[in-house]
Formats: C-alpha cells, sequence, structure tokens
C-alpha cells in the first residue's frame, strides 16, 4: 500500500525497487509495494500471455507480462507501473528496457491488497496516457473490458462464465474464459 504523506522521487523509488524482492510500482511521488503473486494469480496471467502470443504471433505486436515496466509521462506527472499482461507494437517507444507509450491493451488480475489502485487509480491513468482497452480480471472467473472510446473510457463489455473475451482494439482476438479460468 501507499505511504501516507510520504513523496517520493524517481531515484527514491529505483532504489527502493532494486532491493525490494516482490513488485514495485511508481505513482506520481507514491510507491505501491505488493508482494508476489498467488499461484491462481499467476496462472491466470500465465494463461492470458499464452493465448495472446498465440493470436499476436506473426503479428507486428507482442505480448508482455509484469517483469516490464511501462512509464507514463507527461510534464507534471510520472507513473512507472508493471501491467500484469500488456501489448505493446512496433510503434512502441522505449527508453533502456521500459516502454515510455501506451500499451494497446492491459489486463490487471485483480488482488485483494490491489484492487483499489487498479479499479481507481491505474483506470484513471491508463484512460488519460490512451491506453486503448484495459481489462480487469478478477479471479472468481469474469472480466471487466473497459475501451477507450472519445478520450474517456466505457465498459464495453464484462465476460463471465463460458463467454468468450473479444477484444476491441483486434476483434480478431477471441479467448474462451474457461481456458483462463479453469481451476
Amino acid at each position: 500500500m501507499y505511504a501516507k504523506n510520504i513523496h517520493y522521487t524517481e531515484e527514491d523509488f529505483e532504489n527502493i525497487q532494486a532491493n525490494y524482492n516482490g513488485k514495485a510500482e511508481y505513482s506520481n511521488g507514491y510507491i505501491l509495494l505488493s508482494s508476489n503473486t498467488s499461484i491462481q494469480h499467476n496462472k491466470i496471467i500465465s494463461r492470458l500471455n499464452f493465448k495472446l502470443m498465440t493470436f499476436l504471433n506473426k503479428s507486428k505486436c507482442d505480448v508482455y507480462t509484469e517483469s516490464i515496466e511501462v512509464i507514463f509521462r507527461n510534464n507534471e506527472e510520472v507513473y512507472k507501473y508493471k501491467p500484469d499482461v500488456f501489448v505493446m507494437c512496433e510503434d512502441a517507444t522505449r527508453q533502456g528496457e521500459s516502454f515510455t507509450s501506451a500499451p494497446k491493451i492491459i489486463f490487471e488480475v485483480i488482488s485483494k491488497s490491489t484492487a483499489t489502485h487498479d479499479y481507481l487509480t491505474k483506470l484513471d491513468v491508463y484512460q488519460r496516457f490512451g491506453v486503448l482497452e484495459y481489462n480487469l480480471v478478477e479471479q472468481e472467473g469474469y472480466i471487466v473490458q473497459y475501451s477507450l472510446i472519445d478520450n474517456q473510457y466505457k465498459i464495453t463489455n464484462v465476460f463471465k462464465n463460458n463467454d468468450k473475451y473479444t477484444s476491441t482494439v483486434f476483434p480478431e482476438i477471441a479467448i474462451n474464459l474457461e481456458d483462463i479460468f479453469k481451476f
């Protein structure tokens, strides 16, 4: 969680991140530390990654997971997030091993400890920085899909049970939810 009333610099964050055994994210002066994920969380990420890689094979886009950082920056703000699963295409920009342009699609698998951050803070940041599709993946077996329409996120679908997730960015991507949530 965030430390209240303490603002960190990017340099502070880099030092903390280098010595932390878990996921660290920088949110415009605040640092969010979370422990390593559960087995179920990891399975969902792995299955999403595999299915997306299969659809995007031989395309101009690639799939990445939470070990890669995405930096969202403007004149007043900087956010360094590690989305659970995300899609970048050949027009992406980088700074070292971090991406500096918005992913086309992001999937965040919701954990109890980070749910508010994913549902509120990241939704706002991703919308303002132009992520075309943001998917909140609830471990109970459903996906809430937000699509950027006229610079505003709209819930375009809620996939559950035996539904088939379909991307609004890449309509050829269709994934049976039972392939993601089989436990």
